[in-house]
């Protein structure tokens, strides 16, 4: 009895992963790269190469080798407006994150001193929005 609850929770885990999207997430594959920070964020997806925390929006995870396969995209819809509510933007914009391989963009909050990461969103899906596709509506 106990085998096929234990096989039942599994299941459901396994599908529940499948299930969910990608764009609440960061990714699970991650590289070692020396030019990365080494410490120990450099074992957690959360985390990008300079140790930014993740932050979900409606962002796309977008593989990349290369800064120029990311330089077309624009930060996350969320993010439009950060700048008016106390974030500062990173300097390399969309970029290819060493670890993550995938497109992201940085900002830093000054409120907390810490840098955040979110995957970029493709230019023709760009709209300044205040919704947070990854969060409950608010009451």
């Amino acid at each position: 009895m106990k085998t096929v609850a234990l096989v039942f929770i599994l299941s459901a885990i396994g599908l529940s992963e499948q299930l969910r999207d990608p764009r609440c997430f960061p990714p699970t594959n991650i590289y070692r790269a020396p030019d990365c920070v080494p410490d120990i964020t450099s074992e957690n997806p959360n985390f990008d190469c300079q140790g930014g925390h993740f932050v979900r929006t409606a962002g796309i995870s977008m593989p990349c080798t290369a800064d120029h396969d990311c330089m077309e995209n624009m930060e996350p819809n969320e993010w439009c407006n950060s700048e008016r509510n106390g974030f500062q933007w990173a300097a390399s914009g969309c970029h290819c994150d060493l670890k993550l391989k995938t497109c992201i963009m940085q900002r830093f909050d000054r409120n907390y001193n810490e840098i955040q990461w979110a995957f970029c969103t493709p230019r023709n899906r760009f709209r300044c929005e205040v919704s947070d596709h990854c969060s409950p509506p608010k009451n």
